[in-house]
């Protein structure tokens, strides 16, 4: 591996290391089992990375997406993971309504492919601009503009029956 490569792996684990923590996290909900899975992904880029043809980015986000599926396939039929949302010391009854507000997202982004949660993590929860989606999607900019909306009206339309039953 030469020096240069070196270089381009530590600015992968600068710029995405907890971003793809906190997707695994948010696809997961189980910080021990995300950080597991999230050193494998690392551990392939550093072990693989002359096999990076195209987009750095994009490519370190197919390694996240196949170690995520790799982990639900194995687990086939295995207890679910509860979502525990950071207490940030909110009073119980606030506490309550965002622990079932998490969960009914949760809920919401699981029915969405996989390809869309991962559109939504990046915009939403990495807070990426359109164009570095597009690099690590290999999406023009003006689909992923619009696959954002998409998943997002979506997400939206899933997150709304379970609003009403809640009233």
């Amino acid at each position: 591996m030469t020096g240069r490569q070196k270089e381009e792996i530590e600015r992968l684990f600068q710029r995405y290391g907890a971003g793809v923590g906190n997707y695994v996290l948010a696809r997961l909900g189980d910080a021990e089992l995300a950080e597991e899975i999230t050193s494998r992904v690392f551990v392939k880029v550093v072990q693989r990375y002359e096999q990076c043809t195209h987009s750095p980015a994009g490519w370190l986000w197919s390694i996240v997406r196949t170690e995520i599926l790799h982990y639900l396939r194995e687990r086939k039929g295995g207890a679910e993971t509860e979502f525990e949302p950071a207490d940030a010391r909110p009073t119980p009854p606030e506490r309550a309504a965002a622990s079932e507000m998490h969960l009914r997202m949760r809920e919401a982004l699981e029915q969405l492919s996989p390809e869309k949660q991962q559109l939504v993590y990046m915009k939403y929860f990495q807070d990426m601009s359109h164009q570095e989606i597009a690099e690590a999607t290999d999406k023009t900019v003006s689909n992923v503009g619009v696959s954002v909306f998409r998943a997002l009206a979506e997400l939206r339309a899933l997150m709304e029956p379970a609003a009403k039953g809640i009233q």
